[in-house]
């Protein structure tokens, strides 16, 4: 009977081990193909300030935000900082450039687990850096294609208040694993991209089409249930109209509006719990450009997410845009 019980106790420790061996390597693998998304400026619009969009129009069935999808957009601040190199001219109908961003995405959240009167807080930071080295070429005139080997490096830390005592007697299995813990990523991501430009009632319009894949792993962890692949794919269909608008002090101006369909796959399907999603907008762009001057445009817009987790209204400052 003895000998009987310990097998048993073994087993459901050895089940238990697995589990959460699952649960931490899930949580790491999708916790990065997420932020990976958010922060990509042109796939997610997190802004100076959201939005209800349901409280200026009816859209029916259409999901463009609810109270969860509200409070996680309140709860999350994202930065980004793109920055790209004039292209260079490496032959006949080929261009090369450089490309590089600088971001930074963070949350806020209470957590309220068995007792209303105990707040536990969780905060999470991460900070990305990615490159790119880009060719584009010149495949008829309305029709460009676009090649670029990026890559990313990730660094994720994030910091768990225990108030309920509920959650202190669970505080050994978790921390240094999803809470309270520290890791690295790097990952490569490859891109592919075909632009058509044209005219309808006379103003330019944009149809752009893109796939991106980020792959990689984790490193410099915390714990080794944190050693995973993570990959994501991004697949992104783009309508985007020009409105020429008076000269601003002798500076170009336009009004640019947005239509985008995005489709993911791997990881991050389930953090953003949909597998496509969509994203609408519009802005005012003036241009800033100058011999010197590292912002090409700067602008104000409106950007409305629909079908995600993140689904709501934002308006956003409008930077370094296609113009």
């Amino acid at each position: 009977m003895t000998l009987g019980f310990h097998l048993e106790a073994t087993a459901q420790e050895s089940s238990f081990t697995d589990e959460l061996n699952h649960i931490v390597a899930e949580f790491v693998a999708e916790n990065t193909a997420m932020t990976v998304v958010v922060a990509d400026s042109s796939l997610i619009s997190l802004g100076i300030m959201d939005f209800d969009p349901n409280a200026f129009a009816d859209f029916g069935d259409f999901d463009v935000g609810n109270e969860e999808s509200f409070a996680l957009r309140k709860s999350l601040r994202s930065y980004s900082l793109p920055w790209s190199f004039k292209p260079k001219k490496i032959a006949k109908g080929w261009l090369s450039h450089y490309a590089v961003r600088v971001s930074y995405v963070g949350s806020e959240q209470d957590i309220v687990y068995d007792n209303p009167d105990f707040i536990n807080t969780f905060d999470e930071e991460s900070y990305l850096l990615y490159g790119e080295k880009g060719w584009e070429y010149q495949l008829r005139k309305q029709w460009t294609l676009s090649f670029a080997m990026g890559g990313q490096y990730l660094y994720y830390h994030n910091s768990f208040d225990y108030q309920d005592p509920t959650l202190l007697l669970l505080r050994g299995f978790f921390d240094g694993q999803v809470l309270n813990t520290s890791y690295q990523a790097w990952l490569v991501d490859p891109v592919v991209s075909a632009t058509y430009r044209g005219h309808l009632f006379g103003q330019r319009f944009d149809y752009k089409i893109q796939y991106r894949h980020a792959l990689g792993r984790t490193f410099a962890t915390d714990n080794h249930n944190q050693h995973t692949q993570i990959e994501t794919g991004r697949f992104s269909n783009t309508l985007t109209f020009h409105y020429e608008t008076p000269n601003v002090f002798g500076r170009q101006s336009q009004v640019r509006t947005l239509l985008r369909r995005i489709d993911l796959t791997g990881d991050a399907t389930a953090p953003m719990v949909t597998s496509h999603y969509y994203q609408f907008g519009v802005g005012w762009l003036v241009d800033t450009s100058g011999p010197d001057s590292w912002l090409d445009n700067l602008g104000i817009g409106v950007s409305l997410n629909a079908g995600s987790n993140l689904s709501g209204g934002t308006v956003v400052i409008l930077f370094n845009e296609e113009m």
